[in-house]
């Protein structure tokens, strides 16, 4: 085997270095046994800075972590709702989303995320059932007892096995007012007069709560009876959002012309009943007429009202139906605009929509 020489100054040196870095591992050691953490970053940074970085990195709980990663970015709070994302991954709870959509369309915008400024539509936003399935699984607090519970079950905590939750007396259809928590109510049905009292006090709470059941019995009799006669018109309609040509151009909605009871139709919608600058208010509403778009040589008596579409958004509520009666002639081919029965979350969650399905029914009552 060959050997190998090493010059004398190549032997020094690397007697030098070896000693250097003896010298640095017993520094490390020294250094290390005196608790002392060294950053390149902290040299020359105040005490007080230093000790707000140290505050601000105590670990904080997962749940509270993860409940700020998966909060809505525009009410930032965790929804129960669906969880909608842009396509860059920014969520946003159904209400706000529903909202934003509506906002941008009466003001003839386009709609974007609030954070990246991408395009959102319905079309292109996702739902997240992994964040929903999160987000059911974090802890709540029960508005009632103070408890701690899952979201997934806080619901039915809150209705059915809270103590605490709120409740009315089991008499209460006998006219007793009593509203408190549910682990009062054994106390209060000991003390509660209603049990006690005679027909005779009893009777005008009976008659009160005899005219509510009349009202929605007639109320029920006269569709029954309206759906009973021969010239029925049932229409399946969109609306379709237009504009204006005014100089500040407002959004409302039309139907093409239909055909029922072989005339010529037409319905028209507006927003808060064209107020200025919807956007700007919390309240929303939607209100409707009716448009005769025939000529006609003698009157039309008709009683119409609108339902929800079959073709539309699964997720919107029944609309509760309401019965409006109009006498149309040669002078009056137009109803008065009539508010539909929504809430505004409601209200929202159509005009996020491209177009708005509904069903009309229309029956022309007979002439005496």
């Amino acid at each position: 085997m060959a050997e190998v020489t090493i010059p004398n100054d190549l032997q020094r040196n690397f007697s030098l270095d070896t000693v250097s870095i003896s010298n640095i591992s017993e520094t490390s050691m020294l250094v290390s046994t005196d608790h002392v953490k060294l950053d390149s970053n902290d040299a020359g940074e105040p005490p007080a800075k230093k000790s707000k970085v140290l505050l601000n990195d105590k670990t904080r709980l997962l749940e509270d972590r993860i409940g700020s990663i998966l909060s809505c970015c525009i009410c930032l709070d965790l929804s129960t709702l669906a969880m909608f994302q842009c396509i860059n991954g920014h969520l946003m709870c159904a209400s706000c989303f529903n909202h934003l959509l509506a906002d941008c369309k009466m003001k003839d915008e386009q709609t974007t995320c609030p954070n990246c400024r991408c395009e959102i539509s319905k079309s292109n936003c996702t739902r997240n059932l992994a964040v929903e399935k999160i987000i059911s699984e974090l802890p709540i607090q029960c508005d009632y007892c103070s408890k701690i519970f899952i979201r997934s079950e806080i619901k039915i905590h809150q209705s059915q096995n809270c103590p605490e939750r709120p409740t009315i007396c089991d008499y209460s259809l006998l006219g007793c007012n009593w509203n408190g928590s549910y682990q009062n109510l054994p106390s209060h049905l000991l003390v509660c007069e209603c049990p006690t009292k005679t027909g005779a006090h009893l009777i005008n709470t009976i008659r009160v709560q005899k005219r509510t059941y009349d009202d929605e019995k007639k109320s029920l009799e006269t569709v029954v009876d309206l759906l009973s006669l021969n010239q029925i018109g049932v229409s399946d309609l969109i609306l379709k959002p237009l504009r204006t040509d005014d100089f500040a151009a407002k959004l409302y909605f039309e139907t093409s012309r239909f055909t029922a009871l072989q005339y010529q139709w037409q319905v028209r919608a507006r927003i808060n009943d064209n107020t200025p600058h919807p956007h700007t208010t919390i309240t929303r509403s939607l209100s409707y007429q009716l448009i005769l778009k025939s000529k006609i040589t003698q009157s039309i008596d008709l009683k119409f009202f609108i339902l929800k579409g079959p073709h539309g958004d699964p997720s919107t509520l029944q609309i509760q139906p309401i019965i409006y009666h109009f006498e149309f002639n040669q002078n009056n081919t137009e109803t008065e605009y009539l508010k539909l029965p929504i809430s505004s979350q409601e209200c929202n969650r159509i005009l996020s929509s491209s177009s708005i399905s509904f069903r009309l029914l229309m029956v022309q009552l007979d002439k005496p």
